[in-house]
């Protein structure tokens, strides 16, 4: 059972939940792109208007359907008055447009940017503490500890004896503790030697106590 597999998985997870959050911003982005490029201007007949909490609302009709938009004041009273208001829609899609003079909000884009910082930071902690996230586990060793290649294994050899190897994070008066990136294995070395160095790769073969 080799832990570089299983280290990547919060990764993935953030990246997927990334991927879900900044889908719709993405989306809106392309389409506002489309509609540059490709919307043709367009009159809509307006049908309602109100003005509610410092904002100017018209209803319109764009293709036989209804929607509602908050412009600026002077494009509202202009469109009060002739009963029209311009629009820029993408062709095939009406429910791709824009409207003239249309005040646009930045709070979706504030929280999308708002949770990417959360994840980002998610991210650093998974990093910076890999080997903190799962419980510490405890090898009493049967043989003296060996150099071995880098690399992280945890792997059972039968019943409760298992070979591990990573890089000696700690070394102390009888045991040495293993990073294997997603978790730690403090070994017990009981009498047996550890020829290998602080931050060098070793592999430890004994029993699993814990």
């Amino acid at each position: 059972m080799a832990a570089p597999r299983r280290r990547w998985t919060p990764t993935l997870l953030v990246v997927v939940v990334a991927l879900m959050i900044n889908l719709p911003v993405v989306h809106g982005f392309y389409l506002d792109q489309r509609l540059s490029a490709s919307g043709v201007e367009q009159v809509a007949r307006v049908e309602a208007h109100r003005e509610s909490g410092g904002g100017h609302f018209l209803q319109y009709a764009v293709d036989g359907t209804s929607y509602t938009a908050n412009v600026e004041q002077d494009v509202y009273e202009d469109a009060v008055r002739t009963g029209e208001i311009g629009v820029r829609v993408l062709p095939g899609d009406s429910g791709v447009h824009r409207v003239d003079g249309e005040v646009t909000s930045r709070l979706g884009l504030v929280i999308t940017l708002a949770a990417d910082a959360a994840l980002a930071l998610m991210l650093y902690l998974l990093w910076r503490f890999r080997g903190r996230l799962r419980p510490q586990l405890r090898l009493v060793a049967t043989q003296d500890v060996e150099r071995c290649p880098p690399g992280s294994v945890l792997d059972r050899i039968a019943g409760d004896r298992y070979v591990v190897c990573g890089e000696v994070l700690e070394i102390g008066d009888g045991e040495l503790v293993l990073d294997l990136g997603d978790r730690r294995v403090q070994v017990l070395l009981d009498g047996h030697a550890n020829p290998v160095g602080h931050q060098q790769p070793a592999k430890a073969t004994g029993r699993m106590v814990g």
